[in-house]
């Protein structure tokens, strides 16, 4: 069934799959997200349709939400899920530093790759340069550009 032939049925029975793929009856599922097993029933069959903060409950207990409102899994490889996981958990100075790696040039990287160098982010930020390492846990990023000895490299 195509997502535009019955949303509401599609909406329930990718619930229901949810429900069933975590291994939880309709009154569990129901009474975790705050509802009783009816509304539970009524969701999976699409008589009603769930609320946005049922829904942000249903999260919680590790529903694929982006799949039940769309048809379309929002899963995660093992991988990708601890770096998310991780990325989440840092420092709000942690997850700047990972932004502007990512985000960097592709030149950059590349030159960085080739010389058997470290990724290192850096710059001029409105007259403020940043510069030292940022550890969170057991990762560390270098930030700026300073040779071993602590100076400043020269061009």
């Amino acid at each position: 069934m195509s997502l535009t032939e019955d949303p509401k049925l599609g909406v329930g029975a990718r619930l229901r799959a949810e429900r069933e793929r975590l291994d939880l009856s309709q009154e569990e599922m129901g009474s975790r997200a705050g509802k009783n097993k009816n509304t539970q029933m009524r969701y999976e069959t699409g008589v009603n349709s769930p609320t946005a903060a049922y829904l942000h409950e249903l999260a919680a207990l590790g529903v694929d939400i982006g799949y039940v409102l769309t048809g379309f899994p929002t899963e995660l490889d093992d991988e990708d899920g601890e770096m998310l996981a991780r990325f989440r958990a840092a420092s709000p100075e942690m997850r700047f530093a990972v932004r502007l790696m990512l985000t960097a040039p592709k030149e950059a990287a590349a030159k960085h790759a080739e010389a058997g160098a470290a990724p290192m982010v850096g710059g001029n930020n409105s007259g403020q340069v940043n510069a030292g390492t940022v550890t969170q846990g057991d990762v560390s990023f270098q930030i700026g550009s300073r040779n071993k000895g602590g100076r400043k490299r020269s061009s």
